[in-house]
């Protein structure tokens, strides 16, 4: 029996097809997150630039292996070792917790940085990187929540991993000279899911549709409101 008030949130046990579609979009978050920061942080010794703080240090060492462990979860699941994938839950909960604080402090660094500058130039900057980081905090404790029902679990958790795409392909298109797909690229993945459930399940799922129209529009406010403060 369906829960009362879940109707519309479940969907028939996943086939394999979408066992792929959830390990093949976190692969390829993977390596976008990895070609995106190589320069600035997985290759960064190369370029002869010098240590980073130790807050942004600690930020993207626990969002890299957040990332990582979020491909692990979905191959853990699409080869049914469940057990696994449930004790390992609980390290990407805590590498979470660990994303979200560090984020914070980096954030705050970061404002104290801007010294006297006027609020209505500081007020979108704070937006630009408190949004996703609740965002994310957000998603991925709903998704703890919901671990019992699977269709909502795992759409939670791939949205939580689309968030942290924007700081990724903004370097990587800024290098490539394209960094005017940048909306539309993170717009695509943030409605992947929903279209997956559209042409799988006939209809979008209510936690795929709702999460990305939520993640487009913070970037978009993100976007537009940084232009109108000319930054």
């Amino acid at each position: 029996m369906t829960p009362r008030g879940a109707r519309g949130l479940q969907f028939a046990a996943a086939p394999p097809a979408e066992h792929i579609f959830y390990c093949a979009m976190a692969a390829l978050l993977a390596v976008l997150v990895a070609a995106g920061f190589a320069p600035t942080f997985f290759a960064r010794g190369l370029s002869g630039a010098g240590p980073l703080p130790w807050a942004v240090f600690v930020h993207g060492t626990v969002g890299t292996a957040w990332v990582l462990l979020f491909a692990a979860q979905t191959t853990l699941v699409a080869t049914r070792r469940i057990a696994w994938h449930r004790r390992l839950g609980w390290v990407a909960a805590a590498a979470a917790v660990a994303f979200v604080a560090s984020g914070a402090v980096v954030t705050a660094a970061l404002e104290r940085s801007h010294g006297a500058e006027q609020m209505t130039w500081r007020a979108p900057h704070l937006f630009t990187n408190g949004a996703p980081l609740c965002a994310f905090a957000l998603l991925v404790l709903a998704g703890v929540l919901q671990r019992a029902r699977s269709a909502v679990h795992k759409r939670l958790m791939l949205l939580a991993a689309v968030v942290l795409l924007p700081p990724a392909i903004g370097r990587l298109f800024a290098v490539l000279d394209v960094a005017q797909l940048s909306f539309a690229t993170y717009a695509a993945f943030a409605f992947a899911t929903a279209v997956y459930d559209w042409l799988a399940h006939g209809r979008p799922h209510a936690v795929s549709l709702l999460g990305a129209v939520a993640l487009v529009a913070i970037d978009g406010v993100t976007t537009t409101w940084l232009a109108a403060v000319g930054s």
